[in-house]
Protein backbone atom coordinates (compact mmCIF):
# COMPACT_ATOMS: atom_id res chain seq x y z
CA UNK A 1 0.00 0.00 0.00
CA UNK A 2 2.81 2.40 0.80
CA UNK A 3 4.45 1.61 -2.56
CA UNK A 4 1.12 2.22 -4.36
CA UNK A 5 0.65 5.49 -2.59
CA UNK A 6 4.18 6.52 -3.50
CA UNK A 7 3.79 5.79 -7.22
CA UNK A 8 0.27 7.25 -7.25
CA UNK A 9 1.66 10.42 -5.79
CA UNK A 10 4.36 10.49 -8.48
CA UNK A 11 1.74 9.96 -11.21
CA UNK A 12 -0.41 12.77 -9.89
CA UNK A 13 2.60 15.06 -9.89
CA UNK A 14 3.39 14.19 -13.48
CA UNK A 15 -0.09 15.17 -14.69
CA UNK A 16 -0.10 18.37 -12.70
CA UNK A 17 -2.02 17.49 -9.57
CA UNK A 18 0.84 17.33 -7.12
CA UNK A 19 2.49 19.96 -4.98
CA UNK A 20 2.99 23.41 -6.50
CA UNK A 21 6.32 24.02 -8.21
CA UNK A 22 7.87 26.87 -10.23
CA UNK A 23 7.04 26.26 -13.87
CA UNK A 24 9.26 27.02 -16.84
CA UNK A 25 7.49 30.39 -17.11
CA UNK A 26 9.89 32.62 -15.23
CA UNK A 27 8.57 33.89 -11.96
CA UNK A 28 5.20 32.18 -12.28
CA UNK A 29 3.96 29.81 -9.61
CA UNK A 30 1.99 26.88 -10.93
CA UNK A 31 1.69 23.13 -11.31
CA UNK A 32 4.18 20.78 -12.93
CA UNK A 33 3.17 20.10 -16.51
CA UNK A 34 2.10 23.75 -17.15
CA UNK A 35 2.72 24.52 -20.85
CA UNK A 36 2.35 28.31 -20.58
CA UNK A 37 5.91 28.85 -21.75
CA UNK A 38 5.16 27.10 -25.03
CA UNK A 39 1.99 29.04 -25.80
CA UNK A 40 1.97 31.95 -28.25
CA UNK A 41 -0.49 34.82 -28.27
CA UNK A 42 -2.61 34.68 -31.43
CA UNK A 43 -2.78 37.92 -33.42
CA UNK A 44 -5.76 38.54 -35.64
CA UNK A 45 -4.68 39.09 -39.23
CA UNK A 46 -6.61 42.37 -39.45
CA UNK A 47 -5.85 45.46 -37.42
CA UNK A 48 -8.77 46.91 -35.48
CA UNK A 49 -10.50 49.86 -37.09
CA UNK A 50 -10.30 53.41 -35.80
CA UNK A 51 -12.93 56.13 -35.99
CA UNK A 52 -13.16 57.96 -39.29
CA UNK A 53 -14.67 61.27 -38.27
CA UNK A 54 -16.78 63.52 -40.44
CA UNK A 55 -14.57 66.55 -41.23
CA UNK A 56 -16.68 68.80 -43.46
CA UNK A 57 -16.04 72.48 -42.70
CA UNK A 58 -13.78 72.87 -45.74
CA UNK A 59 -16.77 72.12 -48.01
CA UNK A 60 -18.52 75.40 -47.23
CA UNK A 61 -15.64 77.85 -47.51
CA UNK A 62 -14.50 79.46 -50.74
CA UNK A 63 -11.25 77.76 -51.79
CA UNK A 64 -8.44 79.96 -53.07
CA UNK A 65 -5.27 78.27 -54.31
CA UNK A 66 -2.21 80.44 -53.71
CA UNK A 67 0.48 79.85 -56.37
CA UNK A 68 4.05 79.06 -55.39
CA UNK A 69 6.67 81.80 -55.16
CA UNK A 70 4.07 84.46 -54.45
CA UNK A 71 4.62 85.35 -50.77
CA UNK A 72 3.06 83.94 -47.61
CA UNK A 73 0.56 86.79 -47.41
CA UNK A 74 -2.73 86.82 -49.28
CA UNK A 75 -4.97 89.87 -49.59
CA UNK A 76 -8.66 89.94 -50.42
CA UNK A 77 -10.40 93.12 -51.60
CA UNK A 78 -14.12 93.79 -51.55
CA UNK A 79 -15.83 96.80 -53.09
CA UNK A 80 -18.64 97.70 -50.75
CA UNK A 81 -22.18 98.41 -51.85
CA UNK A 82 -23.49 101.93 -52.18
CA UNK A 83 -25.95 103.04 -49.53
CA UNK A 84 -29.57 103.01 -50.62
CA UNK A 85 -31.38 106.10 -49.41
CA UNK A 86 -34.59 105.62 -47.51
CA UNK A 87 -35.91 108.74 -49.19
CA UNK A 88 -34.20 109.05 -52.56
CA UNK A 89 -33.54 112.65 -53.65
CA UNK A 90 -34.77 113.56 -57.14
CA UNK A 91 -32.34 115.07 -59.62
CA UNK A 92 -32.37 118.79 -60.22
CA UNK A 93 -32.86 119.50 -63.88
CA UNK A 94 -29.59 120.26 -65.62
CA UNK A 95 -27.43 119.83 -62.49
CA UNK A 96 -25.31 116.71 -61.95
CA UNK A 97 -25.48 115.17 -58.47
CA UNK A 98 -22.40 115.04 -56.24
CA UNK A 99 -20.19 112.07 -57.00
CA UNK A 100 -19.57 109.56 -54.23
CA UNK A 101 -16.25 107.77 -53.82
CA UNK A 102 -15.79 104.04 -53.83
CA UNK A 103 -15.25 102.08 -50.63
CA UNK A 104 -12.77 99.20 -50.83
CA UNK A 105 -12.20 96.87 -47.88
CA UNK A 106 -9.01 94.84 -47.59
CA UNK A 107 -8.58 91.56 -45.76
CA UNK A 108 -5.10 90.17 -45.24
CA UNK A 109 -4.07 86.73 -44.05
CA UNK A 110 -0.63 85.25 -43.43
CA UNK A 111 -0.44 81.61 -44.40
CA UNK A 112 0.87 79.15 -41.81
CA UNK A 113 2.41 75.71 -42.16
CA UNK A 114 1.52 72.69 -40.05
CA UNK A 115 2.94 69.19 -39.90
CA UNK A 116 3.45 66.00 -37.91
CA UNK A 117 6.12 63.32 -37.89
CA UNK A 118 5.97 59.70 -36.68
CA UNK A 119 8.81 57.21 -36.26
CA UNK A 120 8.79 53.44 -36.81
CA UNK A 121 11.81 51.35 -35.88
CA UNK A 122 13.20 48.79 -38.26
CA UNK A 123 12.81 46.10 -35.59
CA UNK A 124 9.11 46.86 -35.21
CA UNK A 125 8.69 46.76 -38.96
CA UNK A 126 10.50 43.43 -39.25
CA UNK A 127 8.76 41.67 -36.37
CA UNK A 128 5.21 43.02 -36.55
CA UNK A 129 2.62 40.67 -38.02
CA UNK A 130 0.57 43.52 -39.53
CA UNK A 131 1.28 46.01 -42.36
CA UNK A 132 2.19 48.76 -39.94
CA UNK A 133 3.64 51.12 -42.55
CA UNK A 134 0.44 51.19 -44.60
CA UNK A 135 -1.73 51.47 -41.50
CA UNK A 136 0.40 54.29 -40.11
CA UNK A 137 0.05 56.21 -43.36
CA UNK A 138 -3.70 55.80 -43.13
CA UNK A 139 -3.75 57.05 -39.53
CA UNK A 140 -1.58 60.02 -40.48
CA UNK A 141 -4.04 60.99 -43.19
CA UNK A 142 -6.89 60.90 -40.67
CA UNK A 143 -4.93 63.10 -38.28
CA UNK A 144 -4.11 65.59 -41.06
CA UNK A 145 -7.79 65.89 -42.02
CA UNK A 146 -8.83 66.41 -38.40
CA UNK A 147 -6.11 69.02 -37.89
CA UNK A 148 -7.22 70.88 -41.02
CA UNK A 149 -10.82 70.81 -39.80
CA UNK A 150 -9.79 71.99 -36.32
CA UNK A 151 -8.01 75.04 -37.75
CA UNK A 152 -11.06 76.02 -39.79
CA UNK A 153 -13.27 75.52 -36.74
CA UNK A 154 -11.04 77.76 -34.63
CA UNK A 155 -11.42 80.59 -37.15
CA UNK A 156 -15.21 80.21 -37.38
CA UNK A 157 -15.62 79.89 -33.63
CA UNK A 158 -14.05 83.32 -33.20
CA UNK A 159 -16.66 85.22 -35.24
CA UNK A 160 -18.35 88.15 -33.54
CA UNK A 161 -21.97 87.19 -34.24
CA UNK A 162 -23.26 84.63 -31.72
CA UNK A 163 -26.79 83.33 -31.30
CA UNK A 164 -28.22 81.66 -28.19
CA UNK A 165 -31.57 79.78 -28.11
CA UNK A 166 -34.52 81.01 -26.04
CA UNK A 167 -33.20 84.54 -25.77
CA UNK A 168 -30.18 83.62 -23.66
CA UNK A 169 -27.19 85.94 -23.90
CA UNK A 170 -24.21 83.80 -22.82
CA UNK A 171 -23.03 80.27 -22.11
CA UNK A 172 -23.54 80.92 -18.43
CA UNK A 173 -27.30 81.22 -18.96
CA UNK A 174 -27.83 78.06 -21.00
CA UNK A 175 -29.62 75.12 -19.42
CA UNK A 176 -30.40 71.65 -20.74
CA UNK A 177 -33.56 72.88 -22.52
CA UNK A 178 -31.73 75.49 -24.57
CA UNK A 179 -31.25 73.32 -27.63
CA UNK A 180 -31.49 74.30 -31.29
CA UNK A 181 -35.07 74.10 -32.52
CA UNK A 182 -37.13 74.93 -35.58
CA UNK A 183 -37.84 78.39 -34.16
CA UNK A 184 -34.12 79.10 -33.83
CA UNK A 185 -33.50 78.11 -37.44
CA UNK A 186 -36.28 80.45 -38.54
CA UNK A 187 -34.64 83.28 -36.61
CA UNK A 188 -31.19 82.48 -38.02
CA UNK A 189 -32.57 82.32 -41.57
CA UNK A 190 -34.10 85.77 -41.12
CA UNK A 191 -30.85 87.16 -39.65
CA UNK A 192 -28.75 85.95 -42.58
CA UNK A 193 -31.34 87.06 -45.10
CA UNK A 194 -31.50 90.54 -43.55
CA UNK A 195 -27.72 90.76 -43.96
CA UNK A 196 -28.03 89.99 -47.66
CA UNK A 197 -26.24 86.67 -47.26
CA UNK A 198 -26.34 84.50 -50.35
CA UNK A 199 -27.61 80.94 -50.06
CA UNK A 200 -25.50 78.01 -51.15
CA UNK A 201 -26.25 75.89 -54.18
CA UNK A 202 -29.77 74.57 -53.84
CA UNK A 203 -31.15 77.76 -52.32
CA UNK A 204 -30.53 77.02 -48.63
CA UNK A 205 -28.06 78.15 -46.02
CA UNK A 206 -26.21 75.42 -44.14
CA UNK A 207 -26.07 74.68 -40.44
CA UNK A 208 -23.04 72.60 -39.41
CA UNK A 209 -23.48 71.23 -35.93
CA UNK A 210 -22.28 68.59 -33.50
CA UNK A 211 -23.89 65.17 -33.18
CA UNK A 212 -25.61 66.01 -29.90
CA UNK A 213 -27.06 69.31 -31.12
CA UNK A 214 -28.19 67.51 -34.29
CA UNK A 215 -29.90 64.89 -32.13
CA UNK A 216 -31.79 67.62 -30.26
CA UNK A 217 -33.19 68.89 -33.58
CA UNK A 218 -34.40 65.38 -34.41
CA UNK A 219 -36.38 65.46 -31.14
CA UNK A 220 -37.93 68.86 -31.87
CA UNK A 221 -41.75 68.54 -32.22
CA UNK A 222 -41.82 70.96 -35.16
CA UNK A 223 -39.24 68.89 -37.03
CA UNK A 224 -41.24 65.71 -36.50
CA UNK A 225 -44.49 67.42 -37.50
CA UNK A 226 -42.88 68.68 -40.71
CA UNK A 227 -41.63 65.24 -41.72
CA UNK A 228 -44.10 62.69 -40.40
CA UNK A 229 -46.50 63.13 -43.31
CA UNK A 230 -44.35 64.29 -46.22
CA UNK A 231 -41.17 62.27 -45.60
CA UNK A 232 -41.45 59.93 -42.60
CA UNK A 233 -38.49 57.93 -43.93
CA UNK A 234 -36.21 60.79 -42.83
CA UNK A 235 -37.46 60.35 -39.26
CA UNK A 236 -36.74 56.63 -39.46
CA UNK A 237 -33.22 57.27 -40.77
CA UNK A 238 -32.53 60.12 -38.33
CA UNK A 239 -31.98 62.73 -41.06
CA UNK A 240 -32.82 66.36 -40.45
CA UNK A 241 -31.96 67.18 -44.07
CA UNK A 242 -33.67 70.53 -44.79
CA UNK A 243 -35.51 72.60 -42.24
CA UNK A 244 -36.52 76.28 -42.06
CA UNK A 245 -34.24 77.41 -44.89
CA UNK A 246 -31.22 75.36 -43.78
CA UNK A 247 -29.50 72.21 -44.90
CA UNK A 248 -28.54 70.71 -41.56
CA UNK A 249 -25.25 68.80 -41.52
CA UNK A 250 -23.60 67.13 -38.55
CA UNK A 251 -19.96 66.62 -37.75
CA UNK A 252 -18.42 64.36 -35.14
CA UNK A 253 -14.93 65.76 -35.68
CA UNK A 254 -12.87 66.51 -32.55
CA UNK A 255 -13.34 70.25 -33.09
CA UNK A 256 -17.05 69.94 -32.29
CA UNK A 257 -16.50 68.49 -28.82
CA UNK A 258 -18.52 70.05 -26.04
CA UNK A 259 -17.34 72.88 -23.86
CA UNK A 260 -17.74 71.69 -20.27
CA UNK A 261 -19.41 73.95 -17.76
CA UNK A 262 -19.68 73.63 -14.00
CA UNK A 263 -21.84 76.71 -13.37
CA UNK A 264 -24.71 75.81 -11.02
CA UNK A 265 -28.08 75.62 -12.77
CA UNK A 266 -26.62 75.57 -16.28
CA UNK A 267 -26.09 72.97 -18.98
CA UNK A 268 -23.00 70.89 -18.24
CA UNK A 269 -22.15 70.65 -21.96
CA UNK A 270 -22.36 73.47 -24.50
CA UNK A 271 -21.78 73.06 -28.23
CA UNK A 272 -20.93 75.35 -31.13
CA UNK A 273 -22.75 75.20 -34.44
CA UNK A 274 -22.39 77.47 -37.46
CA UNK A 275 -25.10 78.97 -39.65
CA UNK A 276 -23.21 79.60 -42.90
CA UNK A 277 -23.99 81.45 -46.12
CA UNK A 278 -22.06 81.34 -49.37
CA UNK A 279 -18.74 83.26 -49.45
CA UNK A 280 -18.74 83.70 -45.66
CA UNK A 281 -15.13 82.57 -45.30
CA UNK A 282 -12.10 81.89 -47.44
CA UNK A 283 -9.76 78.91 -47.29
CA UNK A 284 -6.41 79.82 -48.81
CA UNK A 285 -4.39 76.74 -49.70
CA UNK A 286 -0.72 77.56 -50.24
CA UNK A 287 0.67 74.06 -49.88
CA UNK A 288 -1.67 71.14 -50.42
CA UNK A 289 -1.45 68.22 -48.06
CA UNK A 290 1.74 66.26 -48.71
CA UNK A 291 2.64 62.94 -47.12
CA UNK A 292 6.25 61.89 -46.70
CA UNK A 293 7.92 58.54 -46.09
CA UNK A 294 11.64 58.78 -45.31
CA UNK A 295 13.62 55.55 -45.62
CA UNK A 296 16.05 54.55 -42.84
CA UNK A 297 19.55 56.00 -43.04
CA UNK A 298 21.32 59.33 -43.13
CA UNK A 299 23.60 61.12 -40.67
CA UNK A 300 21.02 60.97 -37.89
CA UNK A 301 20.35 57.26 -38.46
CA UNK A 302 23.68 55.62 -39.42
CA UNK A 303 22.52 52.11 -38.54
CA UNK A 304 19.26 52.49 -40.50
CA UNK A 305 17.11 51.84 -37.46
CA UNK A 306 14.19 54.17 -38.08
CA UNK A 307 11.68 54.96 -40.79
CA UNK A 308 9.93 58.35 -40.52
CA UNK A 309 6.51 59.19 -41.89
CA UNK A 310 4.61 62.43 -41.70
CA UNK A 311 2.51 65.12 -43.36
CA UNK A 312 2.48 68.89 -43.80
CA UNK A 313 0.33 71.57 -45.39
CA UNK A 314 0.14 75.38 -45.41
CA UNK A 315 -3.10 77.34 -45.47
CA UNK A 316 -5.21 79.96 -43.71
CA UNK A 317 -8.90 80.39 -43.00
CA UNK A 318 -10.22 83.95 -43.02
CA UNK A 319 -13.79 85.12 -42.37
CA UNK A 320 -14.34 87.85 -44.97
CA UNK A 321 -18.09 88.35 -44.50
CA UNK A 322 -18.70 88.20 -40.75
CA UNK A 323 -22.39 89.05 -41.19
CA UNK A 324 -22.86 85.92 -43.30
CA UNK A 325 -21.90 83.44 -40.60
CA UNK A 326 -23.40 83.05 -37.14
CA UNK A 327 -21.96 80.97 -34.33
CA UNK A 328 -24.73 79.18 -32.43
CA UNK A 329 -24.09 78.17 -28.83
CA UNK A 330 -26.55 75.68 -27.40
CA UNK A 331 -27.08 72.64 -25.26
CA UNK A 332 -27.34 69.20 -26.86
CA UNK A 333 -29.24 65.98 -26.36
CA UNK A 334 -26.69 64.85 -23.77
CA UNK A 335 -26.57 68.13 -21.82
CA UNK A 336 -27.98 68.08 -18.32
CA UNK A 337 -28.51 70.92 -15.89
CA UNK A 338 -25.98 70.95 -13.07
Amino acid sequence: MKIFNKFFGIALSLVGFGADVITVTTGTAGNAGNVAADLQTYFAAKLLEVAELNTILDQFGEKIQVPSNSSKTIQFVREEKFTTQTTPTPLIEGIAPDAVGLTLDQFTATLEQYGFLARLSDLAELTAKHPVVQKTMYLLSLQAAETYDQLIYNALNAVSSTYFPNGKVSDAGLNANDTISYNDLVALDAQLNDAGARPLEGGDYVLVTSSQAYASILKDPDYKAAHQLSSPDKIFRGEVDQLAGFRVVRSNAPAFAATLSANPGTANKVYSAFAIAKHAYQISDFQNLQVYVVAPGGQADPLQQNRKMGWKFAFKTLVTNPNWIVRVRSAGASSITN
